[in-house]
């Protein structure tokens, strides 16, 4: 399965990602319309574009938190604190295109300081966060199913700047552009360090 992950340079996105959640960063339209009247609401201060600004991300972003490692718990608390310290530091925002990858990268320095003062907190693996509660897994369960928990366990083991970067790009969604913008790196440092994710997980699975 991990084969079928091509490097960064020779990628078709819509056929490589490790998993199929929907993508919020579809480039249309409407959706950069949206994106851009967010931005001009948020720096004006205006509560209901923050309301508007959680109903959009909250899923994606708490589901990110849950891909580092977290619990279910600090990653609703996390995800919280990331869209409370992007209500406070909208200004920084200055361009409504780039609103996703902006509170990646809260989110994103969010998780590394929580991991800094919380040093030698077990990570979280994330094999089953897709899966419900209640499932059973059949003792019949297919080799392609295997081998998609042995790669979510494989990712999970990543170091954090390794993990980030195939999280953001094959679980999340983002394009190359995005996401080096939400670790905040140049595109060709992402791209090295996805390179490096792949090899180590190749390494990993047989």
């Amino acid at each position: 399965m991990l084969k079928k992950l091509k490097s960064p340079e020779h990628e078709a996105e819509s056929a490589h990602h490790i998993d199929k959640q929907p993508s919020i960063n579809t480039k249309d339209d409407e959706l950069e319309d949206v994106q851009d009247w967010l931005a001009e609401r948020l720096r004006e201060g205006d509560r209901a574009a923050a309301v508007r600004l959680v109903e959009m991300y909250y899923p994606q972003i708490f589901l990110y938190m849950r891909r580092l490692g977290h619990d279910r718990q600090e990653s609703e608390d996390l995800t919280q604190e990331s869209f409370l310290n992007a209500w406070y530091h909208i200004g920084q925002l200055k361009d409504g295109k780039a609103l996703a990858s902006w509170l990646y990268r809260i989110a994103s320095n969010v998780s590394r300081l929580y991991w800094r003062q919380h040093k030698g907190k077990k990570i979280v693996s994330i094999e089953w966060i897709d899966a419900p509660e209640d499932r059973i897994v059949e003792n019949n369960a297919s080799s392609e199913y295997e081998q998609l928990e042995a790669l979510r366990q494989a990712v999970a083991q990543l170091p954090i700047k390794l993990k980030e970067v195939v999280v953001l790009h094959y679980m999340q969604h983002l394009t190359i552009a995005e996401a080096a913008k939400a670790v905040g790196i140049r595109q060709g440092t992402f791209k090295s360090r996805l390179s490096r994710a792949l090899k180590t997980l190749r390494k990993k699975l047989p």
